[in-house]
């Protein structure tokens, strides 16, 4: 009797490759959230922390730059008088001058608005992911269950504080 030969090809058609044969589960995102481990949810934890500093950081600024666009206007008005007088250039060239200073001036106390608003997301942003580290650590079941509680806690004031400055305009805290 002859042999028969098979090719590698025939024999991997042949058998069901079982990395395809497995079955597809959809997992939505609570279940993602409570299946969270400790790494992962101290990454959130973190990610979280640095996005709300940076964009707490900017809109800090964005609001000196805003206050402070008044005294900056008086300033330089006054220079530019100055240089009139002493007659660095002429008329023209000071009433140019002006309206220049005047509309930097207006541009400095706008773009409060906008770059406000814009930090004012990344915070929230940045809020939410600590939010979810913290459910990640409530759901952890190694955890001694005070630790899981108090984790709970926080992530609960933390979306707590996320609604009212989402839906709230004038929501300041003050420490002192």
């Amino acid at each position: 009797m002859a042999k028969k030969t098979t090719s590698k090809k025939e024999t991997i058609g042949k058998e069901p490759n079982k990395k395809v044969a497995k079955d597809e589960k959809e997992v939505d995102l609570w279940d993602r959230l409570i299946d969270m481990d400790r790494r992962k949810a101290t990454k959130f934890i973190i990610i979280g922390m640095v996005i709300a500093i940076i964009f707490g950081t900017i809109g800090l600024i964005s609001n000196s730059l805003a206050n402070n666009s008044y005294d900056w206007e008086n300033y330089m008005l006054h220079e530019n008088d100055l240089g009139y007088w002493r007659g660095e250039y002429g008329y023209q060239e000071f009433l140019e001058k002006d309206r220049e200073i005047y509309a930097q001036a207006d541009f400095l106390r706008f773009q409060e608005v906008i770059f406000e608003n814009i930090a004012r997301i990344g915070v929230n942003f940045g809020l939410i992911c600590v939010m979810i580290g913290f459910i990640g650590y409530s759901a952890d079941e190694d955890m001694d269950p005070k630790k899981r509680q108090l984790s709970f806690l926080l992530a609960a004031l933390i979306i707590t504080i996320v609604m009212f400055s989402a839906l709230s305009t004038g929501v300041t805290i003050n420490i002192g």
